[in-house]
């Protein structure tokens, strides 16, 4: 507490009436630059080096670790941050690519016994899949970047969607036939 706040508060420790009006209607006007660590409405992205009202950053942002106060050496510290991200993310894109490359030539035959009417005894999932390009290619896969809307229950050829990256997909043909 500075010495000059400590002059004009009464007794009871609180600031004078004629004073708290001007008091509030002074650190209403103050504004804060903060770089937002999470996306918030109405305000900005992540990452983003936004200004906001004191109140709102020191009594919600702050506390709720949803921004930092936008110091130079913060802002250093974050463009640093986002530079790593960056790369991180051409590394994983490059890899996705390198991958879908492999899947490109591939076509995957699935057999599974059948029952009548050409319906299979259960049914092929991602995890089949993923499973049979582990086979063939050895290469591991997520079994949640296969984007199959639903289980295969019938013989026959379909192709199935690889998200192997946000910026990487790749069509993957699967042909289930009847075992022996």
């Amino acid at each position: 507490m500075s010495f000059g706040k400590r002059i004009i508060r009464n007794a009871s420790g609180h600031f004078p009436s004629f004073l708290r009006g001007f008091y509030s209607h002074f650190l209403k006007g103050i504004i804060l630059k903060i770089i937002l660590r999470e996306k918030v409405d109405n305000i900005g992205k992540k990452g983003e080096i936004v200004e906001v009202a004191s109140g709102y950053a020191r009594n919600f942002l702050l506390p709720k670790n949803l921004a930092l106060r936008a110091t130079s050496s913060n802002v250093k510290q974050w463009e640093e941050r986002k530079r790593v991200a960056q790369q991180k993310k051409e590394r994983g894109k490059l890899k996705a690519l390198k991958v879908a490359e492999k899947l490109k030539k591939v076509r995957l035959i699935l057999q599974r016994d059948m029952g009548e009417e050409g319906k299979l005894f259960g049914v092929v999932t991602s995890q089949d899949i993923v499973q049979e390009i582990k086979k063939k290619l050895n290469l591991e896969i997520d079994h949640r970047k296969v984007n199959l809307t639903e289980p295969i229950r019938v013989i026959g050829i379909k192709e199935v969607l690889l998200k192997l990256h946000p910026e990487v997909e790749i069509p993957l043909e699967v042909e289930v036939k009847k075992k022996g």
